[in-house]
């Protein structure tokens, strides 16, 4: 089941441009849409939030949100707010499209999404807003002198192709369509990776201990500091620089994964190549994005001369699962710098 909630702001009903459109699009694309409507709310925000989150309770009493394959929480103003506070409160994972947060609205872990900010809002200052999504590398849409309602101000033709610009975003993020392409250098750089998301809990892992493999309870955080990022961003440019491989896949502009392939060949006859890098952003794994990138870097791979890919792959469980069903097994020979840099990664190959 598919089903699409609307969260609307205090005076910005569900019949509004940007909640009455977006709903028509979740329709065409077959979610169950409901419109959560509130009553005398009152005019000070703390207290209307609180207000519109025990209407919001209400309406949505009974839904079971387990049986649901495609959850999406679309919200405007103090919605985003109860949109957030409602995902976090009943541990759901959803999909959203937030239109004008609220600074407030960062204080209840918003969920990835598609966010939309007017430069002009009295309701929330752009750099506040930049400085929160930049913290939670979420990606923000800037409406040049927009108001809270993602309008200017005396130009109803400005506004109507304004509108068409917001729906075409929202459409393409509702429908979930994702582009692939290969990067090259000019453009890897610290902000390309603003709404990508690395973060991975791991509890299990895959660890060698007497020449066999065992699973073993390790939990752990594996997360990137903005340090991680400037490495990393190092290494891919130089990957396509020396003649490497880069390849991305990008969600409403954003990139959301990634793969490389370094350019020489080694291991002798068994002609490797090493798949460097393969990631893709928190939101978006388990749904056939990394099959995507792998069969692409394997397809270059091959056509560059190699026999197999090498990969030093991470050793928590879901990973390995992963390169396990992509037809991957342990390398013949470990490159040793590899074994050396992550000795608890696993050592893989795949035959080309």
């Amino acid at each position: 089941m598919k089903i699409a909630v609307f969260f609307p702001g205090i005076g910005y009903h569900c019949d509004k441009p940007l909640l009455y459109y977006s709903s028509k699009i979740a329709d065409k694309y077959q979610y169950e849409v409901i419109q959560i409507t509130y009553t005398g709310l009152s005019r000070v925000v703390e207290e209307a939030f609180a207000e519109a989150l025990a209407q919001t309770k209400k309406r949505l009493a009974g839904i079971d949100w387990a049986a649901c394959d495609d959850i999406l929480f679309v919200s405007k103003s103090i919605g985003t707010a109860v949109a957030c506070a409602y995902a976090t409160e009943h541990k759901i994972q959803c999909r959203n499209i937030y239109y004008t947060p609220l600074v407030q609205t960062f204080g209840f872990e918003p969920q990835p999404g598609l966010m939309f900010h007017g430069t002009d809002d009295p309701w929330a200052a752009t750099r506040a807003v930049q400085e929160k999504c930049r913290k939670i590398r979420q990606p923000l849409r800037l409406i040049e002198n927009g108001n809270h309602s993602l309008e200017v101000k005396d130009d109803v033709r400005h506004n109507l192709c304004l509108l068409k610009d917001v729906m075409e975003l929202t459409e393409e993020y509702i429908s979930g369509t994702l582009q692939y392409r290969q990067l090259c250098e000019e453009e890897i750089c610290q902000e390309l990776f603003d709404g990508f998301i690395r973060r991975q809990d791991v509890t299990d892992c895959w660890r060698r201990e007497d020449g066999k493999w065992i699973v073993k309870l390790d939990p752990f955080i594996d997360d990137w500091t903005d340090e991680d990022y400037r490495f990393l961003v190092s290494c891919l440019k130089n990957t396509v620089h020396t003649g490497g491989y880069v390849y991305g896949a990008f969600f409403c502009g954003a990139l959301k994964g990634f793969t490389s392939l370094e350019p020489t060949l080694f291991g002798g006859e068994l002609k490797y190549l090493d798949l460097s890098c393969l990631h893709v952003s928190r939101e978006l794994r388990g749904k056939g994005v990394g099959k995507v990138l792998f069969c692409e870097a394997a397809d270059w791979a091959s056509s560059h001369g190699a026999r197999r890919l090498y990969i030093s792959g991470h050793s928590a469980v879901e990973t390995q699962a992963f390169y396990r069903a992509m037809g991957c097994k342990e390398a013949q020979e470990y490159h040793q710098a590899h074994v050396e840099k992550e000795p608890y990664d696993c050592q893989l190959e795949y035959l080309l």
